[in-house]
């Protein structure tokens, strides 16, 4: 999703751009690969909790591949990198059974997946809830 600064296209954040900051901040252990599958779960995710419950959006959601787009443009604003950050150190701290890393990390990524989403329904209007009751 490109934003808009005073007329002007801003790009939006690429896998390229998630990938390398997931691999700077760790000891590079796990590749690019294992990094895009970490993102493709919580972009996937986002599609079907947030996304797609907005009127007029149905995203088909397409597993992301380093080796095919790189470049892609990831669905979630770059103000909310945060979301991927986290979502990919958490896995990462996970993996090598550092609880309280861990936990500091699914704690942070809570906050900002929950900030996401809450940012998403006031910017764009829910689909309408069919809703049935008893007589």
């Amino acid at each position: 999703m490109t934003g808009r600064m005073k007329g002007k296209e801003i790009p939006g954040m690429t896998l390229r751009d998630i990938v390398e900051m997931v691999t700077d901040s760790g000891n590079g252990q796990y590749d690019a690969d294992q990094i895009t599958a970490w993102i493709s779960e919580i972009e996937g995710q986002a599609v079907d909790e947030v996304i797609n419950h907005a009127e007029g959006d149905e995203v088909e959601f397409r597993d992301l591949d380093y080796g095919l787009d790189p470049d892609r443009e990831l669905l979630i604003p770059d103000r909310f990198r945060d979301v991927y950050l986290y979502y990919a150190r958490a896995k990462v701290d996970f993996l090598n059974q550092e609880t309280e890393r861990y936990n500091n990390d699914v704690a942070m990524f809570d906050a900002a997946y929950t900030g996401y989403a809450a940012w998403f329904r006031r910017t764009h209007r829910q689909k309408c809830q069919v809703s049935f009751s008893r007589m």
